[in-house]
């Protein structure tokens, strides 16, 4: 699978890899950021998620989500639906032709093409989930190895053949 194919679907499994650690979190963890002026871990996980069906809405039109904001307490098994809805959006529409999709961001109208906003999708949530491990790792929580979500992992996980001689 020589593609955005193989990206994508490693991220969905990171995501909800991740997502699934966050399960071990109490509920003063979550609040947990990694300066005064960063992100909670609640704040991040709804970044991700959030982020996530704003690039799959740009794509597809569909929204997986309504009236959530950034700062809310969501649930985190609605985080991991929602998350995963929106990946799997990005996932199916990263197999249709390129164009250039039109949106409002900050009352500007932005052009991006559809392969630049998928591409920034899995960059996007790839920046977060490390920022989740490092601000989990300061304050001594080991939960979450970012080597446990790399894509060897996901290759193994995958089973796919990973020697040369096959």
């Amino acid at each position: 699978m020589l593609n955005q194919e193989k990206l994508l679907l490693h991220m969905a499994w990171a995501n909800q890899f991740v997502l699934a650690k966050l399960e071990e979190l109490s509920q003063t963890d979550w609040q947990l950021k990694l300066t005064e002026d960063d992100w909670s871990i609640q704040e991040l996980a709804n970044h991700i998620v959030l982020a996530a069906g704003g690039y799959a809405q740009r794509v597809s039109g569909e929204w997986v989500y309504s009236n959530l904001e950034q700062g809310m307490m969501i649930p985190l098994a609605d985080l991991q639906n929602y998350c995963g809805q929106a990946d799997e959006i990005l996932r199916v529409q990263s197999h249709k032709p390129d164009s250039i999709d039109t949106y409002m961001r900050q009352g500007l109208e932005i052009e991006r093409s559809r392969s630049t906003i998928i591409s920034q999708s899995i960059h996007h949530a790839t920046e977060h989930r490390a920022q989740i491990s490092d601000t989990l790792k300061v304050h001594g929580i080991r939960i979450l190895d970012l080597d446990e979500i790399d894509l060897w992992a996901y290759s193994d996980i995958a089973g796919e053949i990973n020697s040369p001689s096959g």
